[in-house]
């Protein structure tokens, strides 16, 4: 009776999360939170622009991105997204005329969702962002380049910054999940790491759980590194945040110095501000190219 009230309640909240995502926006992809070449191809069809979609290997790993590359003169801003989720969390800026018209856009899958070794989680923070920053230098040397992570993607953002100190402009940060003692523990997540429940978890909530449960000691190993941000942050939080504690604010003004941190705090806001906020987030990304 215990595995079949375990079974059904694993069935029960992967509904409710994939309700919660449609609900706000973001693309249901069959509980994979992707959309395959093919999809993202059909999705643009007979639109002025459309998204090149590019693979490549790093260290054995297959990477997929997406690219809007107007003038590689512009500034270039790199979508990170969080957990579950992939490159299909952005497509609405990869469409935003405003974007096209001031910057390139670089949208990826990170390591274990999307198209960049799906299924396969990559627990490190470190790693995950060494595997961002191969494709960013893939595409150009420039260093105007601005991070854009979200919830999950905020820290890989964040590291990428202090182990490559030159190589960027700025930073944003969408609800970003930096302090490891407000990390939120879920119980049902527990389903995903356990045998009998495993298999029923989509391979994409799986990956999630393992990040999960790993997050925590990949957040300390970052502590000792905060001196070594040196460019401008946006930290943007929603008071409401269910997923990440609105704590992970105050994290932000202790431990980056505020001579480079911005804090911006939306009242009565929860989590999901790539989708709920996005004209807010294209001004900031404009205000930033524009006084550069």
């Amino acid at each position: 009776m215990r595995l079949i009230f375990k079974i059904v309640l694993a069935a029960f909240i992967t509904l409710l999360l994939l309700l919660r995502f449609e609900i706000i926006g973001q693309p249901m992809m069959n509980m994979s939170f992707r959309y395959s070449d093919n999809k993202i191809n059909k999705l643009f069809k007979g639109e002025d622009r459309q998204p090149e979609i590019h693979h490549m290997t790093f260290e054995n790993h297959q990477l997929r991105y997406l690219t809007m590359i107007s003038d590689p003169s512009k500034p270039f801003v790199v979508f990170i997204h969080g957990a579950p989720g992939s490159s299909a969390d952005y497509l609405q800026y990869l469409r935003d005329e405003k974007l096209y018209a001031s910057i390139n856009i670089i949208d990826v899958d990170r390591l274990g969702y999307g198209y960049s070794g799906f299924g396969h989680a990559e627990t490190s923070i470190q790693k995950q962002g060494e595997a961002i920053h191969s494709i960013i230098r893939k595409i150009t040397i420039s260093k105007n380049i601005i991070l854009v992570g979200h919830s999950f993607g905020g820290p890989i953002a964040v590291r990428m910054a202090m182990d490559f100190p030159d190589a960027y402009s700025n930073l944003i940060l969408l609800a970003p999940a930096l302090d490891p003692d407000h990390e939120k523990q879920f119980k049902i997540g527990h389903l995903a790491m356990i045998k009998p429940t495993r298999w029923l978890t989509p391979p994409a909530l799986r990956v999630a759980a393992d990040e999960k449960y790993s997050h925590i000691d990949e957040l300390k190993k970052m502590l000792p590194h905060y001196n070594h941000l040196k460019i401008p942050i946006i930290h943007i939080h929603g008071t409401k945040d269910s997923l990440v504690p609105y704590e992970n604010l105050e994290f932000s003004k202790q431990h980056i110095n505020p001579k480079i941190l911005e804090t911006i705090s939306l009242e009565n806001v929860d989590h999901f501000l790539p989708w709920t906020h996005h004209d807010f987030i294209v001004n900031k990304i404009l205000e930033l190219t524009q006084s550069d």
